[in-house]
C-alpha cells in the first residue's frame, strides 16, 4: 500500500513537473508570438503560391491538395523546431535547465507538448485557408480531421523535438534541422497525406483506420526512442 502511494505522488509530481515546464514555454510564446507568426506567415505564404500555380482541373486539386498541405506543415515545422531553445539560448539558460532538479524525460515532454501545440493550430489554421486557395470545399470532413491532424502533428512535434535537442551544439543546426527531420518525419507525412486524401474524396473514416493506426504506430515509436536518447543527448 505504502509503495503505491507513493508512486502515485511521484507520477502526479512528475505531471505537475512537466505542466510547469510547459507553461513557461507556453508564456515565453505568447509574449514574443515570434514562433507562430514565423508558421503562420510561411503557411499563408506558400499555400498561396501552390493555389495560384496549380491551377487545373479541380478534380485533380483534390488529389493533390493533402499532399502539399502535409508538405507545408512539415517545413513550417522546422520553423518552430529552429526555435525550440531559443530563450535558453538567449539568457544562458540551457546550464540551468540541464542542472534543473527535473526528470530529464519531464523536459522532454514540455518542449514538445508545446511544439505540438503550436503545429496544431498551425494546420488548423492551413486547412480552412487550403480550402480557400484550393478552390476545395473540405467544410465536411474538418471534424473527422481532427484526430489525423493530432497524430500527425504530434509525430512532427516528438521528432523535432529530438532532432532540435541533437542539434543544440551544431555550429549549422539551423540549415541541418530541415534536412535531418523531413527524412525522418516522411512516414508520418506519407500516412497523414493518404489519409487526408481519403477523407477529402470523401471515403469515410472507416476507409482511413489502416494510415491512423500508422500514424499512432509511428507516434508511439518515435516517443519511445525520443525519451531514451533525449536524456543522454541533453546532459552532453
Amino acid at each position: 500500500m505504502h509503495i503505491c502511494v507513493r508512486g502515485h505522488m511521484e507520477n502526479r509530481m512528475f505531471f505537475r513537473q512537466v505542466w510547469w515546464l510547459l507553461r513557461k514555454d507556453l508564456l515565453l510564446e505568447w509574449r514574443s508570438r515570434d514562433r507562430l507568426t514565423m508558421m503562420f506567415f510561411f503557411v499563408v505564404v506558400s499555400l498561396g503560391i501552390f493555389g495560384l500555380s496549380l491551377r487545373v482541373d479541380p478534380s485533380i486539386q483534390r488529389e493533390i491538395l493533402a499532399g502539399v498541405l502535409w508538405s507545408i506543415l512539415a517545413f513550417a515545422g522546422t520553423l518552430g523546431m529552429n526555435q525550440l531553445y531559443a530563450a535558453e539560448r538567449e539568457d544562458e539558460g540551457l546550464e540551468g535547465l540541464r542542472m534543473a532538479p527535473v526528470p530529464k524525460e519531464a523536459l522532454f515532454l514540455a518542449k514538445q507538448g508545446a511544439l505540438m501545440l503550436f503545429l496544431f493550430l498551425c494546420a488548423m489554421w492551413a486547412v480552412p485557408l487550403a480550402s480557400v486557395m484550393f478552390g476545395v470545399s473540405l467544410s465536411s470532413f474538418v471534424l473527422s480531421a481532427v484526430p489525423i491532424f493530432l497524430l500527425g502533428m504530434w509525430g512532427f512535434s516528438i521528432i523535432g523535438t529530438l532532432m532540435a535537442t541533437l542539434l543544440l551544439n551544431a555550429r549549422f543546426r539551423d540549415a541541418l534541422l530541415p534536412l535531418l527531420f523531413l527524412p525522418v518525419a516522411l512516414p508520418v507525412v506519407i500516412a497523414g497525406a493518404q489519409a487526408t486524401n481519403e477523407l477529402i474524396g470523401q471515403a469515410g473514416i472507416p476507409h482511413t483506420s489502416f494510415w491512423i493506426r500508422g500514424l499512432a504506430f509511428f507516434d508511439i515509436f518515435f516517443l519511445v526512442v525520443g525519451l531514451w536518447l533525449f536524456r543522454f543527448q541533453f546532459e552532453q
